[in-house]
C-alpha cells in the first residue's frame, strides 16, 4: 500500500517558479476536499465545458483553491485522444495549485468479464498512453477513479442477497484486473480509487456467510485499491453518517474519504440549504481528523451551483480602491500558505496567497493598460508601478462603486 505517499503526492509535484522571482510550493492552506467532475455538457461546470476554456478554467481554479480541494475526479471523455494539450494544460494548472487528478470512469456493467476489455482499452488509451506523451509530471493524470456501482443494475434489485454477494465478487475481480493491467504496462505507480456505498459491509443487504467472509472481501479490494470514497448519501445527521462509514475507516488499510451528495441540497431534501451541507462536511472532518482522507462532493457542477459566490476583494490596504499599492501587498504576501489575511494579499479568504488572488486583483483593477497575463518580471513590475502611479489611470472604487481618474 502507498497510502501515505499518495496523500502527500500533490506537495511533491514540483516547485512553482514565478516570474517575480518567488519560488514556492504549490501546496496551499490545508484542505482535503474534492468533487466528481462529470462531463455534463448541459451544465457550464461540467468538465466538457471547463477543459480547454481558459476563462472557465480560471474560474474553476479560483473556486477549488478557495474551497480547499486537494484532488479532482475528472471525466475527460475522449479529450486525452482528441485534445491532449488541453488536458495537459488543465492538469498542470491543477497541479500548480496542489491538486492531483484522477481519471473518472463509470459504467456499472464493467463488473462482467466480457465487458472488462472495453474498460482496459479506455484506461490504456486515455491514461497510460496519454501519460507516456507528457514529460512534465504535472501534465499527467495521477490516478484512476472507478465509479462502478453494481447495485445500480437491474440484476441487483431482482437478485437475492447471495446473488448480490456474487456481484460484489465480480466487482472486486474488475478492480484486480485494472490493477494487473496497469502493473503490466509499467504503470504500477498509478493508484486506483473507487466509490462504494456505505452498506456493502451489511449482512442484511449482502449475503455474507459471516463477518470473516465480509472482512476477506474488503481485504481483497484493498490489495487493488489505494483508497475509497464512501457515498454517505441521504443521511442528514453526523451520527447516521458515522454509523455508515465507521467500519471501513477503522478496518481498512487504505485511504477512506466520505462523499456527500450536493444534489440533496434544498427545501425538503437532506440538507435544507448549502450552509447545512457545508456544516456537515466540517463536522465530518472534525470528528475524524486524519483518520479520513477528506470529504468529496457529488457532483461537482451541482456543488458549484449551490455554493454561494466567492467573497472576493483585492482592496488589500483597505483604502477604498484597487490599485498598484494593492498589487504590492499581494507581491509581499505571495507564497503564504497558512493564516494569510486580506492585508497580505489573500483575496478569496482561504488563508493562502497565490496566483488566484492576483487574478482577483487583475479583474478588479480597471486600467487602460492591457491585463496582466502573468506576474511580471521585477524590472517590468517597477516600470508598471511607476507608470501606474504617475499616469492617473482609472481605478476601481470598491467602496462607492465609482470610477475616478
Amino acid at each position: 500500500m502507498h497510502k501515505k505517499r499518495w496523500r502527500h503526492a500533490a506537495c511533491n509535484l514540483g516547485l512553482l517558479v514565478t516570474s517575480i522571482g518567488v519560488t514556492a510550493s504549490p501546496c496551499h492552506a490545508a484542505g482535503s476536499r474534492s468533487g466528481w467532475m462529470w462531463s455534463q455538457p448541459a451544465n457550464n461546470y461540467g468538465s466538457a465545458n471547463i477543459i480547454g476554456d481558459p476563462q472557465r478554467e480560471e474560474d474553476v481554479l479560483a473556486r477549488i483553491d478557495a474551497w480547499g480541494f486537494d484532488r479532482a475526479y475528472v471525466s475527460y471523455g475522449t479529450l486525452p485522444l482528441s485534445n491532449a494539450e488541453a488536458v495537459a494544460n488543465w492538469n498542470k494548472s491543477l497541479a500548480n495549485d496542489g491538486v492531483t487528478t484522477q481519471l473518472l470512469l463509470g459504467e456499472n456493467t464493467w463488473i462482467y468479464p466480457q465487458n472488462r476489455t472495453a474498460l482496459l482499452a479506455i484506461v490504456q488509451s486515455r491514461l497510460v498512453n496519454f501519460n507516456l506523451t507528457r514529460e512534465d509530471p504535472r501534465e499527467r493524470i495521477h490516478g484512476v477513479h472507478l465509479d462502478i456501482e453494481p447495485h445500480g443494475l437491474s440484476a441487483w434489485s431482482a437478485g437475492t442477497p447471495a446473488d448480490r454477494k456474487e456481484m460484489l465478487y465480480l466487482l472486486s475481480d474488475t478492480y484486480a484486473v485494472v490493477r494487473q493491467h496497469l502493473d503490466s504496462q509499467n504503470a504500477s505507480d498509478i493508484p486506483i480509487f473507487a466509490d462504494l456505498p456505505v452498506w456493502y459491509d451489511s449482512s442484511t443487504s449482502i449475503g455474507w456467510d459471516d463477518a470473516a467472509e465480509r472482512d476477506s472481501w474488503f481485504a481483497g479490494i484493498a490489495e487493488s485499491l489505494e483508497g475509497i470514497s464512501m457515498m454517505a448519501f441521504e443521511r442528514k445527521t453526523l451520527s447516521s453518517i458515522v454509523s455508515g462509514v465507521d467500519w471501513e475507516i477503522q478496518n481498512l488499510p487504505i485511504e477512506v474519504r466520505v462523499g456527500l451528495n450536493a444534489a440533496e441540497i434544498g427545501p425538503g431534501k437532506t440538507f435544507a440549504d448549502f450552509a447545512a451541507f457545508d456544516a456537515m462536511a466540517t463536522s465530518i472532518e472534525q470528528h475524524y481528523g486524519d483518520a479520513i482522507g477528506g470529504v468529496d462532493y457529488q457532483p461537482f457542477y451541482t456543488y458549484v451551483d449551490a455554493a454561494p459566490a466567492l467573497s472576493l476583494s483585492a482592496d488589500f490596504d483597505s483604502d477604498g480602491d484597487v490599485d498598484g499599492a494593492d498589487f504590492l501587498s499581494w507581491q509581499k504576501g505571495y507564497g503564504l500558505v497558512d493564516a494569510a489575511t486580506p492585508s497580505n494579499g489573500d483575496a478569496n479568504g482561504n488563508g493562502s496567497v497565490n496566483r488566484h488572488d492576483l487574478s482577483v486583483w487583475e479583474s478588479q483593477f480597471v486600467s487602460a493598460t492591457a491585463p496582466l497575463a502573468s506576474v511580471p518580471e521585477p524590472s517590468t513590475f517597477a516600470i508598471f508601478v511607476v507608470a501606474l502611479l504617475g499616469s492617473g489611470r482609472t481605478l476601481l472604487k470598491t467602496r462607492t462603486g465609482d470610477a475616478s481618474a
